[in-house]
């Protein structure tokens, strides 16, 4: 595998307001995908992200309530999957019946079942935080910082990143998003057909008890463990979620706050837009993973009033 060729230079980032919500890219008049999320997120402990990119306007929108940055945790599962395709896609590898089998393995139980070995492989036999950071700047993520590895850990779920990174990430993957070179020409998609096509289709199929997240809404409000939202066949979401205790606490696993996050791709019923929603310090309440699941009730909240907004 090359280490993903011919860095190009970023776009310029999509504004991101220190609080509140701000609205960037041009297009109509759009509907308001955010409406009562400030509002919602006012009874919800934690520090959350929120950014939405809807095909239909062209328009993306940000909310933030405090932390530039927030840790990927698994969905940098998603990066480490386009740094590969675009890899594959680089070399004229047919995708996916000219990647070995072992590779599509790899890249199945690593987006499908979250499986932290099959990413820390990925991760480091694809160049590492070195790799991947090049990587990004196609995208691009200008405020994605890629987690090295070390002596004692592998590195990717440490992953610095904003909700609107995601959503540039995810942009690619849905539609195409073109790269542009040093003189702002726009150039050949970051993903194409093949790798898009192959990608969506690993995160449309997230085994039922990590179905949670962005799935609320779009597949009902029946979101409850331990399979979440039950599948609805005319509504399609390609999604990653993400979950661990912040690496910055000093105490006991059971006693740390969480980070908890769900990123994605929904189309159907009249909606087509491309999601990322980011909580941390998810309070730790009585220990264990009631963090975790106090994350995934706020996005799952977020996901609902986006879902009804854009309708």
């Amino acid at each position: 595998m090359n280490s993903f060729k011919r860095t190009l230079t970023t776009l310029a980032a999509a504004t991101t307001a220190a609080l509140g919500v701000t609205v960037v890219s041009t297009g109509p008049a759009a509907a308001a995908p955010l409406d009562g999320v400030e509002d919602y997120l006012a009874t919800r402990a934690g520090v959350v992200q929120v950014a939405v990119y809807d095909n239909t306007t062209g328009k993306t929108s940000v909310y933030t309530d405090a932390d530039t940055t927030q840790y990927t945790a698994s969905i940098m599962k998603v990066d480490i999957l386009a740094g590969w395709l675009r890899s594959f896609q680089d070399d004229k590898t047919e995708i996916p019946s000219g990647v070995p089998y072992s590779l599509q393995y790899l890249m199945t139980q690593m987006i499908q079942v979250s499986d932290n070995s099959a990413a820390t492989a990925l991760f480091h036999f694809g160049g590492g935080c070195r790799a991947f950071t090049k990587f990004n700047k196609k995208i691009p993520m200008p405020n994605t910082d890629v987690g090295c590895e070390s002596p004692t850990y592998y590195g990717w779920g440490n992953t610095e990143t904003t909700a609107a990174d995601q959503v540039r990430l995810m942009r690619a993957f849905a539609y195409g998003t073109p790269e542009k070179n040093p003189k702002g020409k726009k150039g050949k998609p970051v993903l194409g057909k093949a790798a898009r096509t192959y990608g969506l289709g690993l995160m449309e199929n997230i085994q039922a008890d990590q179905s949670w997240g962005i799935t609320c809404g779009p597949w009902g409000t029946t979101c409850d463990p331990p399979n979440y939202a039950p599948r609805d066949p005319d509504i399609t979401v390609a999604h990653k979620n993400g979950w661990k205790t912040l690496p910055t606490c000093s105490q006991p696993i059971a006693q740390c706050p969480w980070q908890v996050n769900s990123i994605g791709w929904v189309k159907g019923a009249g909606r087509d837009y491309v999601i990322a929603v980011l909580t941390t310090k998810d309070p730790v309440g009585a220990g264990g993973t009631e963090g975790f699941t106090y994350g995934i009730t706020t996005i799952q909240g977020v996901s609902r009033l986006v879902w009804d907004n854009l309708g």
